[in-house]
């Protein structure tokens, strides 16, 4: 019985290929929106995540917190600063944490005749395994260096072919404002990371920096890897305490772990997906009322055929069933082509939004099982829900007065 149903669908659907064909238009369009939107989503997902967790894991960032007028007021007196001393304390107070300090300089680098403008870091040695970031040629920093305030320099990959070329950096001399410097190692690449080119990096040593450059023993930030990550809360707390209780009982400090910028991420993810989702899906019902609109014309056309078939015995059920399979069978068929559309459209336009991001070409296409299946029970449902009218409406037809329909 149903087979008979279904192959009736068919006849009638091939009847007429060019209406059937920009019927099923609106499914396919919408079930490659539902498809291809998710994937791109998820492959920003995946690119962001592994952005952050490129520069290192189980990581806490300690910076100044900026305080009013009246906190200022309040305070007056009291040590506001986020300084160097305070990195040493950490690392004495927790000695199983990895605490690197942060000191920006902008200035200009010169080597011969070429020369270069930017930001310059000072950091300790611990900079290098926190960030995983190692040189591909000499050294990082040491302690010694800090020690005695060497002026010793790392570059990054793309500062030392601007500044150097083809040749090797290593132990050349250049020149940071007016203060003569040694290359001591050169990074590896590194590329855009987060929106910041790791490869235009110069570091140097966090107290150098300090004595030639800052004048006093303010440092930017900190960046701190923990053991254990079960433990990152934890030691959240008792470093924001500690840092409270060095800065004479002021909260001027803000402490942050890396599982709040991946919330951050993954809630930014969210809002995309119901977004780009709400986008697809209202493409998904504009087919499926084109499915009902063509559906009501196909009951006008064929008003005597249903009266025939009535007078003959057909039942209400086997009107209503025989459309509402002519439409589910639009949206079905339509589904497997907009599936089949989809995966080509995410992975096509996947490309070209890797392309577009800075450092582009890690950002592809992540396609979920879940996202098809989802994209195509929807799309099956809106055959069903926005076929049951006229399917409905072709079964109430009185068989006499379809009959008589001209």
């Amino acid at each position: 019985m149903l087979g008979a149903i279904f192959r009736d669908a068919l006849k009638n659907l091939s009847s007429n290929l060019l209406r059937s064909g920009l019927t099923m238009l609106g499914v396919i369009i919408g079930v490659a929106s539902v498809i291809a939107m998710m994937a791109i989503v998820e492959g920003g997902q995946v690119w962001l995540v592994s952005s952050i967790e490129r520069l290192g894991t189980n990581l806490l960032f300690v910076w100044k917190k900026r305080l009013t007028i009246e906190e200022k007021r309040m305070f007056a007196g009291r040590n506001l600063k986020l300084r160097y001393d305070d990195a040493l304390a950490i690392r004495d107070r927790f000695p199983e944490l990895q605490v690197a300090p942060i000191i920006q300089i902008e200035g200009h680098v010169k080597a011969g005749e070429r020369d270069y403008s930017g930001r310059i870091t000072g950091t300790s040695p611990e900079f290098s395994p926190i960030r995983n970031f190692h040189p591909a040629e000499g050294r990082f920093l040491q302690q010694s260096d800090l020690q005695t305030w060497k002026r010793s320099a790392v570059l990054g990959k793309t500062i030392a072919e601007v500044l150097y070329g083809s040749k090797s950096a290593v132990g050349e001399q250049l020149k940071i404002g007016e203060h003569r410097f040694t290359v001591i190692g050169v990074m590896e690449p590194k590329g855009e990371v987060y929106g910041q080119d790791r490869d235009e990096m110069i570091f140097i040593p966090a107290t150098t920096a300090l004595r030639f450059f800052k004048g006093d023993d303010k440092i930017r930030s900190m960046v701190i890897h923990v053991p254990n990550r079960k433990q990152m809360e934890e030691v959240t707390h008792k470093l924001h305490q500690f840092l409270i209780q060095r800065h004479d009982g002021v909260d001027d400090i803000r402490v942050r772990n890396q599982g709040d910028f991946l919330g951050a991420v993954e809630q930014t993810i969210w809002t995309f997906r119901i977004v780009l989702g709400g986008v697809a899906i209202v493409a998904l019902l504009v087919g499926g009322i084109g499915i009902m609109n063509i559906m009501l014309v196909t009951v006008t056309e064929r008003t005597r055929e249903i009266g025939l078939r009535k007078a003959i015995g057909a039942t209400r059920q086997n009107i209503l069933l025989q459309f509402l399979i002519e439409s589910t069978t639009i949206s079905v068929i339509g589904g497997c082509f907009g599936v089949i559309l989809g995966i080509i459209a995410a992975y096509g336009f996947g490309d070209f939004v890797a392309q577009s991001m800075p450092g582009g070409g890690d950002w592809g296409a992540v396609i979920e099982p879940e996202a098809i299946a989802i994209a195509f029970v929807f799309a099956v449902s809106v055959g069903i829900g926005f076929g049951l009218f006229p399917a409905m409406k072709a079964a109430k037809l009185d068989p006499a007065e379809a009959l008589r329909y001209q």
